[in-house]
């Protein structure tokens, strides 16, 4: 079927093209991510054409979704290589567990020297999505892992994991704020330690079986606990009833059942979903012209509209047996989608809006990921419940 340029269901999407396009112009020679281009103020505030690790990470999804390997590993070797410049601080902190040895979150872009040294650096998430992704990489046949000493690091981030007591050792999480239980952290790390200890939770993501615990070993002793997020679930912390980043315990991580799937995706879209996109969570003081009345006026995340549409895809896709509820999900992500072409200030994603406009971060490589992720994904789901079902779906997301 022939589509138009500007149609959601054409194959070669003209916003796919132009979002990528804006996000290549982030990317270093080295393989890194500005996390934007604003260079701050003159005494550093406002920096942000740095490295973040997790930034990183997250903006080189989309090299997967559309099958640009080599970027992404580029990339992941990238985040590893600084991991390892600094491996004896995460062998310091097994040892003496001093919260200063906290791995850095922040990295010059061209020496990958530390940044902020005053700076919520204890962030779980990173350290789970690192060991998910690297496993989920490797279980997909790439070589991530080359060398002994990189072995060697994956061994030492599950020990540093186990010995700081990831289940009950509060973090700043992905926000970079607190230090307090987060769920999204606590499923990150669930989710990096599950997929190395192999214990079939993720075999129907990969054609075929790739243990990992013949790699680098994970004990059942840490998962005594595992069971830490479901008590703190349906809340993110004990301060934040929701949280934009438990959509990651949907997405990326499929970490939750289906029950809490539901509570999380309902409670974004009903307590923190606003017009020019999601507030991070209600009170939330960033960016927000009234920081002693914070209600009501928190700043608004486009990335959260691509990353709820992300999450309706895959929705869409676990459950295709129903083809009804696929179809409604695939509808909900449609309506994010063209949403967020009233998002864009000059093709460009914004970090948030704060007083109904876009600030200085822009565009924001993350944001730009998600949203490339969630134009392709969506073109995927499509073509997987055509399939199973056998049928034709329209433009307007009905069985022709």
């Amino acid at each position: 079927m022939k589509y138009a340029k500007d149609s959601l269901l054409n194959p070669r999407s003209l916003r796919l093209e132009k979002s990528y396009a804006v996000l290549q112009t982030l990317r270093r020679a080295n393989g890194g991510y500005l996390a934007s281009p604003n260079p701050g103020k003159p005494d550093g505030i406002g920096r942000y054409n740095v490295f973040w690790l997790r930034d990183i990470m997250y903006a080189t999804y989309a090299n997967e979704y559309l099958g640009n390997f080599d970027k992404m590993i580029d990339s992941y070797e990238l985040v590893m290589t600084i991991m390892m410049k600094y491996k004896y601080k995460i062998r310091a902190a097994i040892r003496n567990k001093p919260k200063q040895w906290a791995l850095h979150a922040r990295y010059h872009p061209n020496t990958l020297e530390e940044l902020s040294p005053n700076w919520g650096h204890h962030q779980l998430d990173v350290l789970g999505l690192f060991l998910y992704k690297t496993g989920d990489l490797i279980k997909k046949g790439h070589e991530v892992i080359k060398e002994h000493e990189q072995k060697e690091l994956i061994e030492d981030i599950i020990q540093y994991l186990f010995t700081y007591r990831w289940e009950t050792f509060p973090d700043f999480g992905i926000w970079e704020e607190g230090p307090e239980l987060h769920s999204s952290s606590l499923g990150a790390v669930l989710a990096g330690l599950t997929m190395w200890y192999d214990d079939g939770h993720y075999h129907y993501k990969y054609p075929h079986k790739t243990d990992l615990s013949k790699i680098v070993p994970v004990s059942e002793r840490y998962f005594d606990n595992k069971d830490c997020l479901y008590k703190l679930l349906p809340r993110e912390s004990k301060s934040r009833e929701c949280d934009l980043a438990q959509l990651s315990l949907i997405w990326p991580y499929n970490i939750v059942d289906e029950k809490y799937k539901q509570i999380i995706l309902k409670n974004v879209e009903t307590k923190l979903l606003r017009k020019n996109g999601v507030i991070r969570y209600e009170n939330d003081v960033y960016f927000n012209p009234d920081t002693k009345n914070p209600k009501g006026k928190e700043a608004e995340w486009p990335l959260g509209i691509c990353w709820l549409a992300i999450v309706h895809n895959k929705m869409a896709s676990w459950n295709m047996k129903n083809l009804k509820e696929s179809l409604e999900h695939l509808k909900k992500a449609k309506q994010y989608l063209l949403k967020m072409d009233t998002l864009m200030v000059n093709g460009k994603i914004p970090e948030l809006y704060t007083n109904g406009k876009p600030n200085e971060n822009i565009p924001l490589a993350w944001a730009h990921s998600f949203h490339i992720i969630a134009l392709q994904s969506f073109l995927n789901s499509l073509e997987k419940i055509e399939q199973e079902h056998n049928v034709e779906i329209t433009e307007e997301l009905e069985v022709k």
